[in-house]
């Protein structure tokens, strides 16, 4: 597997800023990272929504397509899993409630974007895009972890800001907000297109695009902790242990 470098996406360069080897592992070698239980979760919660907002309108409606997209994969007991299930199945609850409360229309869920800046293609998949009254947009990223440091700036994510860049050049949505909603929390954090430094945003992506063009993988063993090639990684000190 060798991935276009070229072609630049907001989990690229979140992987490159983690750590540069494990970049090179996932992108260029292929390498995949196993299921575990939040990850998994994080899928199932994900496709349920997104089942249920082209399929449905009813509120009620939404927990049977959690079940109908649960996936059982990543954890280490049927315990385990029935743990991690009842908590997505209060955050779906929690998520329900509020659709009724709902104002604006879902105009569309995993909409990919793309565009260019030469020879740079800018590619990107939205969680979810609203449509308010006033013709206004919204565009809204799920987080289902329960991980989140409140203190970050939402203009300041990275992701949402490429987003933001994304309805702007691919759809020309101008007039709208980026959203974070974070799912296990019922909290929405969302700021306006124009809080976004475009320029920043793009010279960000391009300047980690052309560490990746000329093969600049330095080892961050600051990340190695986190890191789900811990125990493989030639350059991970907890693999050289394992081997000893």
């Amino acid at each position: 597997m060798y991935s276009d470098v070229y072609e630049l996406n907001f989990s690229k360069i979140k992987t490159y800023q983690e750590c540069p080897v494990l970049y090179k592992l996932k992108y260029i070698e292929g390498k995949r990272e196993g299921l575990v239980p939040a990850s998994s979760l994080g899928v199932s919660i994900h496709r349920a929504l997104e089942a249920y907002h082209k399929e449905s309108n009813d509120p009620s409606e939404l927990l049977s397509f959690y079940d109908d997209c649960w996936l059982g994969a990543g954890y280490s007991s049927a315990g385990e899993q029935m743990e991690w299930y009842l908590k997505g199945k209060k955050m779906l609850e929690t998520y329900a409630q509020r659709e009724y409360e709902r104002k604006t229309m879902v105009d569309s869920t995993e909409r990919e974007f793309i565009f260019e800046q030469k020879p740079w293609t800018f590619r990107g998949k939205i969680d979810r895009i609203d449509k308010w009254p006033d013709g206004s947009w919204e565009v809204i990223d799920y987080k289902t972890g329960t991980d989140i440091d409140f203190t970050q700036e939402v203009k300041d994510s990275l992701q949402l800001g490429i987003y933001a860049v994304g309805a702007r050049r691919a759809w020309g949505l101008k007039n709208g907000r980026a959203t974070l909603y974070f799912v296990a929390y019922d909290k929405t954090e969302s700021v306006p297109f124009d809080a976004f430094d475009e320029e920043k945003i793009l010279n960000t992506f391009i300047d980690i695009g052309k560490k990746i063009e000329v093969n600049d993988f330095e080892p961050n063993p600051a990340h190695c902790p986190q890191c789900p090639f811990n125990t493989r990684c030639e350059h991970s000190a907890l693999a050289k242990q394992t081997q000893e």
